[in-house]
């Protein structure tokens, strides 16, 4: 069972490994050396989403103002994860999605009272319109 390599050496032969050493490197990655294997153990963070096209679509569809708001927010995101500043980018993130809810529920509201104030007026014409005494009266300004 004693396997020799063509330097002499034994295969296997070397140091022990300390456990628990923890390698430095990529901050997205870690290694953790335990016996004689090193085990990859990937950490649990995601990049926050920016939200750019749904604030891109308020924008356009629903409510500029605050829509404009929310495209601002999305693009602090990238600045801030390009600096490295990952709670800042986190922060950024859910407040350009708050933005963008609140232009889209906003652009709704006016959407939907518009076409209801717009059925009314169309539904009061009509009434008004309508002669009961059964005489046609033309009105010619």
């Amino acid at each position: 069972m004693d396997q020799k390599q063509d330097n002499g050496y034994q295969i296997g032969q070397g140091f022990p490994l300390q456990q628990g050493y923890l390698q430095q490197g990529n901050p997205q990655q870690s290694y953790r050396q335990q016996g004689k294997g090193v085990q990859y153990n990937p950490k649990q963070y995601t990049q926050p989403n920016d939200y750019m096209c749904c604030a891109i679509f308020v924008t356009i569809c629903c409510c500029l103002p605050l829509g404009i708001v929310a495209i601002v927010k999305s693009t602090w995101v990238r600045t801030r994860l390009a600096s490295g500043d990952t709670a800042g980018a986190e922060e950024a993130s859910r407040s350009a999605k708050c933005w963008s809810i609140a232009a889209l529920v906003t652009g709704l509201l006016v959407i939907f009272t518009a076409a209801a104030l717009l059925v009314l007026r169309i539904a009061d014409g009509a009434v008004n319109n309508f002669d009961t005494s059964g005489a046609f009266e033309a009105n010619y300004i």
